[in-house]
């Protein structure tokens, strides 16, 4: 019997314990690797995780980007900048900008390589030029800019063939990756830059009869015409020379330049001058109807004592205050506006009322290759890349030919 408890044993209760042995090596082996995972988990260690990463990923030192300005702006090589390449110290001193560390230039050998450059700026309402279309060598941390402050009308190249060649926008467009405004409106009070925005908060005008502008009185007594209209492209997208056709029926328009009888040189100082003594309104019409488009055509009558009247395709209570222009599009017809006009015109208090906003905004202009640095030196630049598949698309159904207005 002794001899069978003992096969009994070795043949059947040795396996039972192994294996209950390994088992248990299973489940502290199992437990240890949950702790282990647990332990490093960010459901409790979040913090110790960020610590780790900015430890041992330090932030390094800012290095300088590099802006190439690959085809001129109108024949500008420098696009309006004082000189043909510019540092860091004259983006600070001369342009202001609040992050500085680039350089923009025009010489297409300031660095060794074209694809050494950090961002190559393309001016879309030019054709590529004949010796130099495009780079031969891309890098991948290149960013392609789509340039232009014109409206889509204006472009110059065939965008059906560049899908997938811009990484970032730089238009009038307030959805473009850097936004590129005719003039821009500050808050005195504040110094904040509030419009144009596509989320702005403005200040509400006054009740009338209160803190009108004394200057606009005065020469409101002066004003002995209705409206004014300086321009030369005469046929337009937008068929803005029909409307001013149709407003002359009901009004006085006075059309100065190339398509009207009149003429005033451009820089003469007596023509912003009669804007404010003689007319009572300015006809700042657009010559194409596309989102986000407002030209010089409004902010340089905005400097003046005179009511602009708009028409484009744009939201403009995203970039003028309540109560400060007449929007054509808001009226039927070229009569109900006429007839607005004339109200306005007759009515001291109410034509005044419209330059409340002159004691609380100013208007600025800041340059598009300050936002173009910072968003080269943004974090989101750095480690997230993009691509317009569909550029054509993306600029061309920002325009559109139907108006409110009927004329």
């Amino acid at each position: 019997m002794a001899v069978l408890s003992g096969r009994f044993v070795n043949g059947r209760r040795r396996p039972t314990l192994l294996l209950l042995l390994l088992l248990l090596a299973v489940f502290l082996l199992g437990s240890l690797l949950a702790l282990h995972k647990l332990n490093h988990s960010p459901l409790i260690h979040q913090y110790d995780i960020l610590q780790e990463y900015l430890e041992s990923n330090p932030p390094k030192g800012s290095r300088t980007r590099t802006i190439l300005l690959w085809s001129s702006f109108f024949g500008d090589s420098r696009w309006g900048l004082p000189a043909d390449s510019l540092g860091p110290q004259e983006l600070r001193e001369d342009l202001h900008c609040p992050v500085y560390q680039c350089e923009v230039t025009n010489s297409h050998d300031f660095l060794p390589h074209l694809d050494m450059y950090d961002a190559i700026v393309f001016h879309v309402a030019e054709s590529f030029p004949f010796l130099r279309p495009v780079p031969s060598r891309r890098s991948p941390h290149q960013a392609y800019v789509f340039a232009l402050m014109e409206s889509a009308g204006e472009t110059k190249h065939r965008l059906s063939d560049e899908g997938g060649f811009y990484n970032l926008t730089m238009t009038n467009r307030l959805d473009s990756d850097v936004v590129w405004p005719y003039g821009q409106l500050q808050d005195i009070e504040t110094g904040a830059v509030v419009a144009p925005s596509a989320q702005v908060h403005w200040r509400q005008p006054p009740t009338k009869g209160e803190g009108n502008d004394t200057s606009a009185s005065r020469l409101w007594r002066s004003k002995t015409k209705m409206a004014a209209w300086f321009v030369s492209h005469c046929k337009t997208l937008s068929r803005r020379e029909n409307l001013t056709a149709a407003l002359q029926e009901h009004i006085e328009v006075d059309v100065y330049g190339k398509c009207g009888p009149l003429s005033c040189t451009r820089g003469d100082s007596h023509c912003d001058e009669m804007l404010d003594t003689d007319y009572m309104f300015y006809l700042a019409f657009e010559n194409s109807l596309c989102e986000d488009y407002v030209t010089e055509k409004l902010y340089g009558v905005l400097e003046r004592h005179i009511i602009p009247v708009v028409f484009g395709g744009a939201d403009y209570t995203r970039f003028l205050p309540p109560h400060s222009y007449i929007d054509a599009n808001r009226f039927d017809s070229a009569l109900e506006l006429a007839e607005h006009m004339r109200f306005v015109a007759n009515d001291m208090e109410e034509y005044t009322s419209y330059f409340w906003w002159r004691e609380h905004y100013r208007l600025v202009s800041v340059s598009p290759f300050c936002d173009l640095c910072a968003r080269l030196h943004s974090s989101a630049q750095r480690h997230r890349s993009q691509v317009y598949g569909d550029i054509e698309s993306w600029w061309f159904n920002s325009c559109r030919f139907k108006t409110n207005i009927q004329f």
